[in-house]
């Protein structure tokens, strides 16, 4: 009797050892899954960029290292309402962004982008303004020789806050085109961080010269 019930017993256990190992293997193979792709995140996907992504895109740090790789001959604005220059982003390749030969400066302040600046050869003002149709314009004057063109690209812009070290940045809201010693200029405004009037500000401080 005695060995009856012990072999009833360990039959009846059997079953639910066999499933606390099938859960116990679940559990293993899901953690490192999850280990295993964080680990293909941060070795193989780029790191988050303020510069638009395209083709042929070189990244600089300083305007000495911009006049050692590009032909283009550009000047930075005087008045940056703040802001510090960033990063400096080189578009060598044809790309559906900007024309060739592009030179992007990004400006910073407070932990957050608040400034674009693309310098864009080989395109006119009318060009730009043909390719932006959709976004309604606004014509201002910069001096006696010089008018702008502002562009409202969103009305409420998402602003992310990404805690990885990086400034954090919002989706454009304004941008003021306009033409500076044969060169198309372009203006951009992060979220508030630079209102209108300001960029307007800024794009004084190139015709002021």
């Amino acid at each position: 009797m005695l060995l009856t019930r012990l072999l009833r017993r360990k039959k009846s256990n059997e079953p639910r050892t066999e499933h606390t190992r099938w859960v116990l293997f679940l559990v293993i193979a899901i953690l490192a899954s999850t280990v295993i792709l964080k680990l293909i995140d941060t070795t193989i996907a780029p790191a988050r960029s303020l510069l638009a992504t395209a083709p042929g895109l070189v990244v600089l740090s300083t305007l000495d290292q911009l006049g050692d790789t590009s032909s283009l001959a550009i000047t930075p604005p005087t008045e940056t309402v703040g802001g510090e220059l960033y990063v400096i982003g080189l578009y060598k390749e044809i790309n559906n962004v900007f024309p060739t030969g592009t030179v992007s400066l990004v400006y910073v302040k407070d932990g957050w982008r608040t400034l674009e600046v693309d310098y864009l050869p080989n395109r006119t003002l009318q060009d730009q303004l043909a390719m932006l149709s959709l976004y309604p314009r606004e014509e201002v004057t910069l001096s006696e020789t010089t008018s702008a063109t502002i562009l409202t690209r969103d009305d409420s812009p998402r602003c992310i806050d990404y805690n990885d070290g990086l400034p954090n940045k919002c989706e454009i809201t304004h941008q003021l085109l306009f033409e500076n010693e044969g060169l198309l200029i372009s203006l951009s405004s992060d979220g508030d961080h630079v209102t209108v009037g300001e960029l307007i500000e800024i794009a004084k401080s190139f015709a002021d010269r």
